[in-house]
């Protein structure tokens, strides 16, 4: 897979082959563009919230244009005939935008329109307003508007893009993860059967009952293994069904090892598949070196609505769902990342954030922020 900044923003258009064709050519343009674009603070800022350092510094850089251009219209006054107040203010307002976003943008509209207008409009060195300086002050600040306008449409284009590329490079890794996990489960799904039937062998009575359980734990493998697949593209269902479907195969149900706790929320299509490998995987690992391992231990899955993380976009409505051991012993934070945990992790970006594994001694607790739109149906 490529690395990242080849997913957002394309290839380097220094390893596209040298060719004739315009459409590659283009293409290429097309990506050194989006790369120097994408350096600049106004369209950093339309995806990610800046940080008060970079906020400051915008504002300081932006006083700076200001103030250079002040100094030019000042420099350039005695050959300029009378009409042109708004000569080196125009370009600086706008460049500003372009660099560094809308609110610099606002406030050196504002202090040039002030320099001008004292300095620059008759009666010169006065606010005073009539009918010639309230038109140019007008003619001022809806060339202005228009600007900035059409620079918004131009950032909001460009955050439409790159989220929709996010989006593309999110699924392009899911069906990456998809077939990986698909191999992982062909591969061990002998060792897993021959798991049920042990653990199945372990409490049954009877052959009756022994095939019962083991009819029913290969069915609900079965068909975690088809929402693994989206032989359920299009159905949406809870999130508590979504959750008990997923470590059902490892023989859990609501009830004393398992509680559930939270609202009633239907999910989409693409979240209930990154869901049930989520969970099928904690449920593993609980089993094999958590809380479940332990003849006491237990957990407890909640799901409940939250504030934004802190780099997320404050807009944007978010839920979270946390996934607690209780009474494991002993439990340590692994000493390298495994397949699990790189799945883990990787399948809880596509929901909008990273999510936190703390590796406690009584067992994990794992806490996974998600926008709503990102799973919700």
């Amino acid at each position: 897979m490529s690395n990242l900044a080849d997913e957002q923003y394309g290839p380097d258009p220094s390893s596209l082959p040298v060719t004739d064709d315009p459409n590659l050519r283009f293409a290429a343009r097309d990506g050194r563009l989006v790369r120097l674009l994408s350096q600049l603070p106004a369209f950093r800022s339309t995806l990610k919230t800046p940080e008060p350092r970079e906020i400051a510094i915008a504002y300081v850089a932006s006083l700076v244009i200001e103030a250079v251009a002040v100094w030019a219209r000042f420099a350039v006054d005695s050959y300029l005939p009378a009409g042109f107040p708004y000569l080196t203010f125009f370009p600086a307002v706008i460049l500003t935008g372009f660099v560094f976003g809308m609110l610099p943008a606002i406030l050196n509209a504002c202090i040039s329109a002030f320099v001008a207008w004292y300095f620059f409009i008759p009666p010169i060195e006065s606010f005073g307003l009539n009918a010639q300086s309230f038109t140019a002050l007008a003619f001022f600040f809806l060339v202005i508007a228009i600007d900035l306008g059409l620079l918004r449409l131009l950032l909001s284009a460009y955050a439409e893009q790159q989220r929709a590329k996010e989006d593309l490079t999110r699924h392009l890794q899911m069906q990456q993860l998809i077939s990986d996990e698909v191999d992982h489960r062909l591969k061990n799904l002998l060792a897993t059967t021959s798991g049920l039937i042990t653990l199945s062998q372990r409490y049954a009575t009877t052959p009756q009952e022994l095939g019962t359980q083991l009819r029913k734990r290969i069915q609900a493998m079965g068909h975690s293994i088809s929402l693994l697949r989206g032989s359920l593209s299009g159905e949406t269902t809870s999130m508590r069904d979504t959750i008990l479907s997923a470590v059902e195969p490892l023989g859990l149900t609501s009830g004393d090892r398992l509680s559930l706790e939270g609202p009633t929320l239907k999910l989409n299509a693409s979240s209930i598949i990154s869901l049930s490998l989520i969970l099928h995987e904690l449920g593993t690992n609980a089993f094999k070196y958590g809380a479940l391992a332990q003849e006491r231990g237990s957990i407890k899955v909640s799901w409940e609505f939250c504030e934004a993380p802190k780099q997320a976009d404050r807009e944007e409505r978010w839920l979270q769902l946390i996934w607690e051991e209780q009474g494991a012993t002993g439990v340590e934070a692994p000493t390298r990342s495994g397949f699990g945990t790189d799945l883990v992790r990787r399948l809880a970006t596509g929901f909008g954030a990273p999510c936190t594994l703390d590796y406690r001694p009584e067992g994990l607790r794992a806490v996974f922020p998600m926008r709503r739109d990102s799973v919700l149906a």
